[in-house]
């Protein structure tokens, strides 16, 4: 049976340059061992997204309808949470993810048998990884640039995240575009998923169910008709990006598989 669990988001915007503490080891636990396929599936209203290239809209708030045709994600300290409150690293720790693409699922094998309590991530690097040098990964390493096609150059760093797309006010009217590009240190955003989970056995599947239609929707909705692009520079584009990240609390949901 599948086990849906709305989420309850801790979202922190730090301006720290030092990296979370996380535990990439066993943590005392011993094997047997198991492994997680973790996938990352965007949505539109609990919805898959139309396949890439048909142009097919989906309803967000406003009366707007919405489609996205670009959606990456960079994380950091991506980890599980045991009941103790110690994390087991998924690989190094970073992960890219294309939603829009093919680039969305993820095998970790190693993974100690036991309970856990949810999942962690950083959307975003620490200072130091951000603004080092990129050349550094190798080529098939999610930080890599020719890989992700991410980084802003030596100045700014990495982009966190990319969401772009068109919309429609209403059927009849052309489309308009909206980007919104998360990056800069303010904007490294932590998330806890919280998902109780027993791994036992030789394979668990996890899959996180994002909707993007809800970082436009919440406590203080997006019009994209009024606004609809931030790169995180400049004080308009940054009240707007500190609004679209509030509003991806309520983006998330986890499933077990």
């Amino acid at each position: 049976m599948k086990k849906y669990i709305l989420i309850a988001a801790l979202a922190i915007f730090i301006t720290s340059c030092e990296p979370d503490d996380t535990d990439g080891g066993s943590g005392g636990w011993s094997s047997p061992s198991s492994e997680i396929e973790l996938a990352f599936i965007g949505q539109i209203a609990d919805e898959p997204l139309p396949p890439k290239g048909q142009d097919i809209y989906k309803d967000k708030s406003y009366g707007e309808s919405m489609l996205i045709t670009n959606w990456s994600l960079l994380m950091s300290n991506l980890a599980l949470v045991k009941e103790n409150g110690d994390t087991v690293q998924l690989g190094d720790g970073y992960q890219w993810a294309d939603i829009r693409g093919t680039r969305n699922v993820f095998n970790y094998k190693g993974i100690p048998q036991g309970k856990y309590i949810g999942l962690q991530f950083t959307m975003g690097l620490d200072s130091a990884t951000n603004h080092g040098n990129p050349q550094v990964w190798p080529s098939d390493h999610p930080l890599n640039p020719n890989l992700n096609g991410l980084h802003w150059g030596w100045a700014g760093g990495y982009i966190f995240q990319a969401f772009d797309g068109r919309y429609k006010v209403n059927e009849t009217d052309p489309s308009g575009s909206f980007s919104f590009h998360t990056a800069t240190m303010q904007f490294v955003t932590r998330y806890f998923l919280p998902l109780e989970i027993s791994v036992e056995g030789s394979k668990h599947r996890i899959a996180v169910r994002i909707n993007g239609d809800r970082f436009f929707g919440g406590a203080q909705s997006i019009k994209l008709a009024d606004k609809s692009v931030s790169h995180s520079e400049g004080t308009d584009d940054e009240q707007l990006m500190r609004v679209f990240l509030d509003n991806s609390l309520y983006a998330f949901r986890i499933e077990e598989q």
